[in-house]
């Protein structure tokens, strides 16, 4: 049994605020961090692991609104697996791994078939193995790894002023999947980079023209290297406080 909950995302936010990090929230409860990061951008929840979150959270079942799914709710035709049914008992991962197992043929075709049956769980995974080896050293006020400096201190800001944000969340746009630096209250994108060099803003140029279709977007680099992104100069920034659309609790727009 499967559970859909009435503003689910703001629910997961609530517990990831109580336990201050979505690693500290994973030990607390306990739920895998990519479960726990897939709840939040509203996959159903094991009616099992739905009790765990509430019970973490002191509430109770009939103060909630949520629609209840039965066990087979997210099965395709044809007979295939659905993505809820692989999150669950683990099987994504367990069919990666054969592949690799396998050798770079199969490797490739699990490549082609997952990236097209189940494109959100297939760059789900591959961002958290990508994660494990990107480097992230630095440690946010808020308790986040982050790739450099410019990611932390921005992270910091918006943590001091309250702002409510997510770290390299999984965006989808048409058919393209995305995992931009930080998402304020849905609707504002801020990019960082510290890259020195062109080539960066050319493709952030591109990474732009998808993210733009549902997002204002903004790229936030150090003064120093305002030469060589010129190409971006409808977006570009220098301190987080620029945006004017970004609101802290209790105060108007700056």
């Amino acid at each position: 049994m499967y559970v859909l909950v009435d503003n689910q995302e703001k629910l997961m936010k609530e517990a990831l605020i109580k336990a201050k990090s979505y690693r500290k929230l994973a030990k607390l409860i306990p739920i895998p961090r990519a479960s726990l990061l897939r709840y939040t951008q509203g996959d159903a929840i094991p009616k099992l692991r739905f009790e765990e979150i509430i019970n973490f959270l002191d509430l109770k079942e009939k103060n909630l609104k949520f629609e209840l799914l039965e066990e087979n709710w997210g099965q395709k035709l044809g007979g295939k697996n659905s993505v809820t049914s692989k999150k669950k008992n683990g099987s994504f991962a367990i069919q990666l791994q054969k592949a690799q197992e396998k050798g770079a043929k199969t490797l490739k075709k699990w490549h082609q078939v997952s990236k097209k049956n189940n494109p959100k769980e297939y760059h789900l995974i591959q961002y958290s193995r990508f994660k494990k080896i990107g480097g992230y050293k630095h440690l946010t006020k808020n308790n986040e790894s982050v790739r450099n400096i410019l990611e932390k201190e921005t992270a910091d800001k918006l943590f001091n002023e309250k702002v409510s944000y997510r770290y390299e969340p999984l965006i989808n746009i048409g058919k393209r999947y995305f995992f931009p630096d930080f998402l304020i209250e849905n609707k504002i994108i801020i990019e960082c980079t510290m890259w020195r060099g062109e080539t960066k803003a050319y493709k952030l140029k591109e990474k732009i023209k998808w993210l733009s279709k549902k997002y204002k977007v903004y790229v936030l680099i150090p003064k120093k290297l305002e030469k060589y992104y010129k190409s971006l100069k409808k977006c570009l920034i220098f301190d987080v406080k620029e945006i004017k659309e970004i609101e802290s609790p209790g105060s108007s727009a700056r």
